[in-house]
């Protein structure tokens, strides 16, 4: 069987109107991979069956039928052998390796995708991956190069905290791959229809004559992206081309005072350029308004992001990109070619130590911990003027730039090129499990978490003294009625899958009282088809009933 993964699924909805881009990546991801995968049967691993029938939803609108949809839960290990490869949508996988490390490590890969890495979740989980028995058959992938830098150089601080403390020379073993995430371009292509265009013109009151340059997205300077250098740029545009230049807005405000503030900076710093702001829940604007734009600008400085969909979208929608040259930004265009990189600056590493500390005590919330860093952030106002400027004055230059962006999201972002990377990377990783060695091998008899001892060695000193494979057992009888009446109260038979299966403890008080002074080590040869463990807990607990007595020594 070519290599497969079972995908982990949770259809989370946002909350009203607030989408934000991890929902949009988990959406998108899981409809790709149902439509594009190679593996011909699709397993989700869901927490209930409710989820599940979501799961065939999304499997329908693909081209696929529900019957090609397998439920699995996350106690399903052995599936996941059988599968290969267990599938996360999110980072937060490290905790599956404990899972895996009671059943067989090397047994299937575990990969996860990497979205906005400034979280505390996210940087604690994926820290995590350090400490935790990850492989080298596991993977988090990473839509940017970016963001594949920011997870090494958390692991470069968790290695060296460890070295510090423990000495020795740790390492992650975890694989981290770079997949975009990808975009329906054939669908996105409808933004590009020169009808929607006058009709989304007029919905705004925008003449032709107006160049409209658009920011779609979540409106909020703490957590997405500062409007600073798009007022300050489209305004010195304005009067420098004497062109009639609009800019719009198009998303949702974090909150009320939120919008408040980016109306008031509209209008205190734009007087020459227009402004709108349009939510994406007004009805005439389904799909934003990418027909209406001329130029797609997004000077991201937030720490939060880590790819952008929103310049692939622009792209695929035809239209040139003016970005910063931030994080997973600048890969998603050649400067110059499909748009232009706005340069932009932040302070040195060891700047924020103390923002850091803030932000472990709660001090700052995950708000005021990413302004804290956005505010530090500039965005290169006279280069992303003179950028405007260049494309206001050159509408064969935006058609050239428009035209190219269309190409490159076509060839690179998608989905149907971008789910065969999925597909290249879980034989990747079946290869690693065939090739390469264990790391932190499970010791026989060994708990598989240290967290989660075996509790009879962390309390052993609880009891007078344990049961031990030496001790000789003594039968005191109890008719098969009694023992019935005892195995039927369930305050004395609440952990059944903990002991031997009911039909075997006939055998096992016959085997004793039939040989009196068997050891618990005899018996087990007898019986021979249950384990020590079991066999000890069920002596133990035929003890507590009086069925069983040791043989004082």
């Amino acid at each position: 069987m070519s290599p497969s993964a079972a995908l982990h699924f949770n259809d989370r909805k946002p909350v009203g109107n607030q989408i934000a881009g991890i929902h949009v990546a988990v959406d998108g991801i899981t409809e790709a991979f149902l439509r594009y995968a190679s593996q011909q049967k699709f397993y989700c691993v869901a927490p209930d069956e409710k989820m599940f029938e979501a799961f065939q939803a999304y499997a329908e609108r693909a081209g696929r039928r529900a019957a090609d949809c397998e439920f699995l839960q996350e106690t399903d290990v052995a599936r996941f052998a059988e599968i290969g490869c267990l599938l996360k949508p999110e980072p937060f996988i490290s905790s599956y390796a404990w899972a895996r490390r009671q059943f067989d490590q090397k047994a299937y890969s575990i990969c996860g995708l990497s979205h906005t890495m400034s979280t505390a979740k996210a940087m604690e989980t994926v820290g995590n991956c350090v400490v935790n028995p990850m492989q080298s058959w596991d993977a988090i992938i990473c839509p940017s190069v970016a963001i594949q830098n920011a997870i090494r150089a958390l692991w470069a601080g968790w290695q060296e905290y460890l070295d510090e403390r423990f000495g020795g020379v740790s390492k992650c073993p975890v694989q981290t791959p770079i997949i975009p995430l990808g975009i329906d371009c054939a669908d996105i292509a409808r933004n590009r229809a020169p009808a929607l265009r006058a009709k989304q013109r007029k919905l705004l009151g925008i003449d032709e004559d107006t160049v409209v340059i658009l920011f779609l997205g979540r409106l909020s300077y703490y957590s997405k992206v500062h409007p600073l250098p798009l007022f300050v740029a489209a305004e010195r545009a304005a009067a420098q081309t004497g062109k009639k230049v609009h800019l719009a807005f198009y998303g949702y405000f974090m909150s009320q005072k939120f919008g408040e503030d980016f109306k008031s900076m509209a209008r205190d710093m734009c007087d020459r350029a227009t402004v709108s702001f349009t939510m994406n829940t007004e009805p005439e604007f389904p799909d934003g308004i990418w027909a209406a734009a001329d130029i797609f600008s997004s000077p991201s400085d937030n720490i939060q992001e880590s790819f952008g969909l929103t310049p692939i979208e622009a792209m695929a929608s035809g239209l040139p990109v003016v970005i910063s040259d931030w994080d997973g930004y600048r890969e998603a265009i050649t400067d110059g070619e499909e748009g232009i990189l706005v340069p932009c600056t932040s302070p040195p590493p060891g700047t924020g130590v103390d923002q850091a500390y803030r932000y472990l005590t709660k001090e700052d919330n995950y708000g005021e911990y990413l302004a804290g860093a956005s505010q530090t952030t500039a965005v290169d106002l006279e280069h992303m003027t003179k950028s405007f400027v260049t494309l206001i004055n050159n509408p064969e230059k935006r058609k050239q730039m428009g035209e190219a962006g269309i190409k490159r999201a076509e060839a690179v972002y998608d989905w149907r090129h971008v789910i065969p990377a999925f597909d290249a990377l879980f034989a990747e990783l079946a290869e690693r499990r065939q090739k390469d060695s264990e790391s932190i091998p499970r010791g026989k008899g060994k708990p598989a978490h240290p967290s989660y001892p075996d509790p009879y060695t962390m309390f052993a000193c609880f009891p007078s003294e344990p049961l031990a494979l030496s001790d000789r057992l003594v039968s005191v009888h109890q008719s098969p009625a009694a023992l019935t009446r005892l195995i039927k109260n369930r305050m004395n038979y609440f952990t059944p899958e903990l002991m031997a299966p009911p039909e075997q403890l006939p055998v096992i008080l016959h085997t004793i009282r039939t040989a009196p002074d068997i050891t618990i080590a005899n018996l087990a040869t007898v019986i021979g088809n249950v384990d020590h463990p079991t066999l000890i807990r069920t002596v133990g607990w035929l003890i507590k009933l009086g069925c069983l007595r040791r043989r004082a020594v």
